[in-house]
């Protein structure tokens, strides 16, 4: 009898550790066979091409897409996309929890404070886009020049003036010298031919003046002309030495001093501004690189593989991209932090990309495996 209130005390301290530990194992196997995470996840996307894109009225698409597609069907997870617009509306989304995944993001020091990452999947780089005639050889450059406008204007006006000085010319020889005889439009065909030779110092000697006034505005022209030829000769090299200057946009050491655009708050605009270059944010890649073919901007920076490809389908011709890639980084899924999509989401990921079929997907977009 004194033992039996010791026994029912044990035995009521070891059946309440039996109901805790069930209710505290049960919803923890629950949720892991659920997966920990909701049944329908929220996948955020933005036209992204090649990793995210979309066709008017159709389904999305892209490297990342195909890719979410494949961990998906591994988690046996059902999902709905969200479009965004902005990068800053999907980290804002992301930190409250509103979004579950991004399937494609690159992977920095910045971003990884604020969210976790999967493995990363793809590895990439800054690029820097330029206009198709900056990076055109260099005599074809000098030949676009030789024939710009302004080339076209200071031309236009030495032939005007030399019309003017062949037609008083003809005026005062008109009459009196047969090497400049005939109406208006023959005599000041001849006045014209002798104010070019003599303003290009050719002198062939076929015409000259023999008149006191045709002599007289012979020596006014002749002084004249050297003003002008020494004029035209600094116009032309002004305008080739200036646009050759120009032109060799070939690494970010030239950046500095000229106009540059990047994609408003991605990881290109935080590196040139880590690197003292000032540039104009752009709300997406198309918008830049359209502004770099309209000569607003003269250099565009971004993803490199982004660039290639967005060039290749919708620039090609105008926009080209340089060789080398600057800032190195690698592309993963980012999740909030904390997320307990990230170990199901690497363990797919592990399984998918040694497959033959990763390799595949990668080759159709860009070409090559990356």
């Amino acid at each position: 009898m004194t033992y039996l209130p010791r026994i029912k005390a044990a035995s009521i301290t070891g059946a309440m550790v039996m109901v805790l530990a069930l209710l505290w194992f049960c919803p923890t196997m629950a949720m892991g066979k659920a997966g920990a995470y909701p049944d329908k996840l929220v996948v955020a996307t933005m036209v992204l091409p090649p990793f995210l894109m979309k066709r008017t009225e159709g389904p999305w698409e892209g490297l990342s897409v195909e890719l979410w597609q494949a961990v998906a069907r591994e988690l046996d997870n059902e999902y709905e996309w969200r479009e965004y617009t902005r990068v800053e509306s999907i980290l804002e989304d992301i930190k409250t929890g509103e979004i579950d995944i991004v399937p494609a993001m690159a992977i920095t020091e910045a971003h990884e404070v604020l969210l976790d990452f999967s493995h990363q999947y793809f590895r990439s780089g800054l690029a820097i886009a330029i206009s198709k005639e900056k990076s055109a050889p260099g005599l074809l450059r000098y030949a676009k020049r030789l024939v710009s406008n302004d080339i076209f204007v200071v031309v236009g006006g030495l032939l005007l003036l030399s019309l003017v000085a062949g037609i008083i010319v003809w005026l005062f020889e008109g009459r009196r010298n047969r090497e400049f005889d005939g109406g208006l439009v023959r005599g000041a065909g001849h006045g014209l031919w002798w104010a070019v030779v003599t303003l290009t110092t050719v002198g062939y000697g076929d015409k000259a003046p023999q008149t006191l006034g045709g002599r007289m505005t012979a020596l006014i022209w002749m002084f004249t002309s050297i003003v002008l030829i020494a004029g035209f000769t600094a116009a032309i090299t002004t305008t080739l030495t200036v646009g050759e200057l120009g032109g060799k946009i070939r690494g970010l050491e030239d950046l500095p001093g000229i106009r540059v655009g990047a994609f408003a708050q991605a990881e290109g605009m935080s590196f040139l501004a880590e690197n003292g270059i000032t540039a104009q944010p752009y709300e997406n890649v198309r918008d830049g690189l359209r502004a770099l073919a309209q000569k607003k901007i003269e250099a565009f920076v971004f993803n490199e593989a982004v660039l290639k490809y967005t060039v290749n389908k919708e620039f090609s011709g105008v926009v080209t991209v340089l060789p080398d890639v600057f800032d190195p980084y690698f592309v993963g899924m980012a999740m909030p932090t904390n997320s307990p999509l990230i170990e199901p989401i690497n363990r797919a990921l592990l399984r998918i990309i040694i497959r033959d079929d990763w390799a595949n997907i990668v080759a159709r977009y860009f070409g090559h495996h990356r």
